[in-house]
């Protein structure tokens, strides 16, 4: 079998999980604190599903369009639901999942459970094929 770098070798095993009526000043606070670009929104019960939020959405959907941080909630501006791979993929399969549904962050699952994040930024910064 050949030897490849597969989602679960660069995958963000430490990333954030917020609930959805967290302020985005607050969510933001926390992604700067621990220098994250994106944060996994929660889901609200069983029937939910996970939401993401990044960067480019407050930039986008609240500051673009001069709302407050601290007046808008994250379930406002989230993107739901999140796309996710599983951690045996090969990372240009996942590289091209994520830019087929043009995308930037997915989910890593494996048994139901949400065990790290995959960026595209993480892709490029990792990938080592000379």
């Amino acid at each position: 079998m050949t030897n490849y770098q597969s989602v679960r070798d660069i995958m963000m095993a430490d990333f954030l999980k917020i609930e959805g009526i967290t302020k985005v000043s607050d969510a933001l606070a926390m992604m700067n604190e621990k220098n994250l670009n994106a944060v996994l929104i929660i889901p609200r019960s069983e029937l939910d599903v996970y939401g993401i939020m990044t960067r480019r959405d407050i930039a986008r959907k609240v500051i673009g369009n001069r709302r407050r941080l601290h007046e808008t909630h994250v379930y406002e501006i989230m993107t739901k639901p999140v796309l996710s791979v599983p951690p045996n993929m090969p990372i240009p399969y996942a590289a091209r999942h994520l830019t087929n549904f043009q995308v930037s962050y997915a989910t890593v699952l494996e048994n139901d459970a949400v065990i790290g994040m995959i960026s595209l930024n993480g892709i490029v910064q990792h990938w080592d094929r000379g």
